[in-house]
C-alpha cells in the first residue's frame, strides 16, 4: 500500500507541473460541466437531447485515448529526465510499478466516466441506463486506458512523439463513432471491430436499444481491451525495460 500510495504521489505531482496534462483534465472537466448546464436549458434547445446519447459516446471513447496520453507522457517525461533509470533500482520492482500504474490508469477511467455520465444525464435524462449497464461500457475502456498510457513510451522517447502517437490513438478510437450513422444490417459494420473502440460501441447501442446482443458485445470488447493490453505490457517490456534501461549510452 506505501508503494501504490508513493506512485500516486509522484504521478499527482507529475500531472500538477505538466501544462499539457493540467489541460487535458481542465478540457474533460469543463466539457462535462458545460454539457450539463446546457441540459438546464434544453426546453429552448429542440432536439438536442436526441444527440444526447452520441455527445455520452464521443465523451467515453475519447477517454482512453485523452487519460492515456496523461499518464503515457508522465512515463516519457520520466525516460528523459532519468527518473526511470532510478526507479528501476528503487524498492518498487519494474513489474510491479507497472501493475500499479495500470490500476491507477483503469481506476481512473471507472471512476472520471461514470461520474461525468451521470452529471451530464442529471440534466437532460436522455439515457435511461442502470449502474451495471454503464459499467459494461465503462469496464473495456477502462482496460484500454492503461494499453493506451503504456503504448506511448514504449513506441516514443519523446513528447513530440507522445503526441503523435496519441492522436494516431484517439482517431483510431473515434471511427467507430460512425456506427451511429449506419442501418443497423449493414454488412460494413464489422469493418469497425477492427477498433479497440467498435465493439464498445455496439455493446452501447445494444443496451440502448434494449438488445440481448449487449452482454456478446460487451464481452467482445473485453477481450478485445485484455488481449491489447498483454500485447502491449510485453511490447512495453521489451522496448522500455529491457531495451532502454540496458543502453550504455
Amino acid at each position: 500500500m506505501n508503494q501504490f500510495l508513493s506512485i500516486v504521489r509522484l504521478d499527482g505531482k507529475g500531472i500538477l507541473r505538466d501544462h499539457v496534462a493540467l489541460l487535458t483534465l481542465l478540457v474533460s472537466l469543463v466539457g462535462t460541466l458545460g454539457i450539463t448546464a446546457l441540459g438546464l436549458f434544453q426546453g429552448r434547445l429542440p432536439g438536442w437531447s436526441a444527440w444526447i446519447p452520441f455527445v455520452i459516446a464521443v465523451s467515453l471513447v475519447g477517454g482512453p485515448g485523452g487519460f492515456g496520453f496523461l499518464f503515457g507522457v508522465l512515463m516519457v517525461e520520466e525516460g528523459e529526465t532519468g527518473v526511470r533509470q532510478a526507479l528501476a533500482v528503487s524498492p518498487v520492482p519494474p513489474a510491479r510499478l507497472m501493475v500499479i500504474r495500470t490500476v491507477i490508469a483503469a481506476g481512473w477511467m471507472c471512476v472520471w466516466p461514470l461520474a461525468s455520465v451521470y452529471m451530464m444525464n442529471s440534466t437532460w435524462h436522455a439515457v435511461d441506463l442502470s449502474l451495471l449497464n454503464w459499467l459494461v461500457v465503462v469496464g473495456p475502456l477502462a482496460l484500454l486506458t492503461p494499453a493506451y498510457a503504456l503504448l506511448i513510451p514504449a513506441l516514443t522517447t519523446d513528447r513530440v512523439g507522445a503526441l503523435a502517437v496519441f492522436k494516431g490513438l484517439s482517431f483510431l478510437s473515434l471511427i467507430p463513432l460512425g456506427l451511429f450513422f449506419l442501418r443497423s444490417d449493414a454488412g460494413y459494420r464489422v469493418a469497425f471491430l477492427l477498433s479497440p473502440t467498435g465493439w464498445i460501441i455496439e455493446a452501447y447501442q445494444a443496451l440502448l436499444g434494449s438488445d440481448g446482443a449487449a452482454g456478446f458485445w460487451a464481452l467482445g470488447a473485453v477481450a478485445y481491451a485484455l488481449t491489447l493490453l498483454l500485447v502491449v505490457v510485453l511490447l512495453f517490456r521489451r522496448n522500455v525495460y529491457r531495451s532502454r534501461l540496458t543502453d550504455p549510452a
